[in-house]
């Protein structure tokens, strides 16, 4: 879960538009995704450290959001790892179960592990899997205020990753940072932060926008 500042109550507004209406931005998390743009890629890799959402989280679901499904797949084709999504993360945890004990050093080895591999090392065939993966367009609905409809592929990135695990989500960084800077998958489609900036616009008007939080890796308060 994402940590979001309160929101204010708000007195009455004017009518939002349809495109608006229709498209339900998530304020924590796009806070959360923008906070990190500006943190190095090793800030992602010691979150990573953290984190045993990964078993908590995809074991609670037999076919994982496409977006957080990419991420596991992008990372199995840079270690060069078979298996699903579930195989997948008990290498990342060392757990079966969501009920296990945590393995903190395993976990520790992985992420010593990740950092010291590289894209450009990796054979051709699995370079352009890792690009794939990562830069693809997938099945996740969105609405396309631009042209007033729900369009049913977006292309991979941040937001939509991290609205899904913040474990993916620091994963993913990590990942794009990797690939060629001309490759990297976006950290936001336009159309989300075009909507996110339009209801900031509205809210601070209001008097009732969360707090903005610190930039990251700084821990944000609940």
């Amino acid at each position: 879960q994402v940590a979001c500042g309160h929101l204010a109550p708000c007195g009455p507004s004017s009518r939002p538009s349809p495109a608006l209406r229709a498209m339900a931005v998530d304020i924590c998390a796009m806070q959360e995704s923008l906070r990190w743009q500006d943190a190095p890629p090793g800030a992602h890799l010691d979150e990573l450290a953290k984190f045993h959402e990964f078993n908590d989280y995809i074991s609670e679901y037999f076919d994982p959001p496409a977006p957080a499904a990419n991420v596991l797949e992008a990372l199995a084709a840079l270690m060069e790892w078979p298996g699903d999504t579930k195989q997948i993360v008990t290498r990342i945890t060392g757990q079966r179960h969501t009920e296990d004990k945590l393995f903190p050093e395993h976990v520790g080895k992985f992420v010593h592990e990740l950092r010291s591999r590289r894209y450009d090392d990796l054979p051709m065939p699995q370079q352009l899997k890792v690009r794939e993966r990562l830069t693809e367009e997938i099945a996740w609905q969105k609405f396309d205020a631009e042209r007033e409809r729900y369009v049913e592929k977006t292309p991979m990135n941040s937001y939509d990753v991290l609205k899904c695990s913040q474990a993916c989500f620091h994963l993913f960084e990590w990942l794009r940072s990797l690939l060629p800077e001309p490759d990297r998958p976006p950290r936001q489609m336009e159309s989300d932060l075009k909507a996110y900036r339009e209801k900031e616009s509205e809210l601070r008007q209001r008097g009732c926008w969360p707090d903005d939080p610190p930039p990251g890796p700084q821990e944000r308060l609940a």
